[in-house]
């Protein structure tokens, strides 16, 4: 029923121990979604060389045809590669090496934050636009004909990815941030 308060070096093996599984969880989310996110970047920015090269002929960008330019679509199609491709490098940038317990407990940087935004703005263009096309070959040819639910994943892809990506960092760093208080916590068992 009663339990010994822990010594001073029991704490902070307790620590120590929640510091490597705060490390080894910051690099698996980092390096699963951050490889995600360029694998997604890299899939646009080639769709995007497609769409230059062979226009219309690919099935997600050949049905809007009707509603969309070629040039615009390929704009489209490679903006929202680099906002992919600028998640990625969001996550990869303040990623912790293996044996940095302390650096994995710090916040994450203005750059980080930065860069995250930039890469939402990025994919939200690309959603706006998408979306528009897709609402507009709605218009034209009716619920029946032009309603493309096949391609929703074109708008909603990259800005979802985005937010998973930011949702991510705010939690590693809500985790750093409650490690930090952990920390503050440690008491003197001796006064106790």
């Amino acid at each position: 029923l009663f339990r010994s308060p822990l010594d001073t070096h029991e704490q902070q093996a307790v620590i120590r121990a929640l510091e490597d599984q705060l490390l080894q969880q910051n690099r698996t989310f980092r390096l699963g979604c951050g490889g995600v996110a360029l694998v997604v970047g890299l899939f646009f920015v080639y769709a995007a060389y497609q769409q230059q090269l062979h226009p219309w002929e690919a099935k997600y960008t050949g049905e809007l045809r009707p509603v969309t330019g070629q040039a615009t679509a390929a704009a489209v199609l490679l903006l929202q590669g680099l906002g992919m491709l600028t998640a990625h490098m969001a996550l990869m940038t303040e990623l912790p090496k293996r044996g940095e317990r302390e650096r994995a407990c710090m916040p994450a940087g203005m750059r980080v934050q930065m860069l995250l935004y930039a890469a939402a703005a990025f994919s939200f263009m690309g959603l706006v636009y998408w979306s528009s096309a897709l609402w507009a070959m709605v218009q034209r040819y009716g619920y029946d004909m032009g309603s493309k639910w096949e391609l929703v994943w074109l708008p909603l892809l990259p800005f979802g990815l985005c937010v998973l990506c930011y949702y991510v960092v705010q939690s590693l760093q809500a985790t750093a941030a409650d490690m930090q208080r952990l920390k503050r916590l440690q008491y003197d068992y001796k006064k106790v």
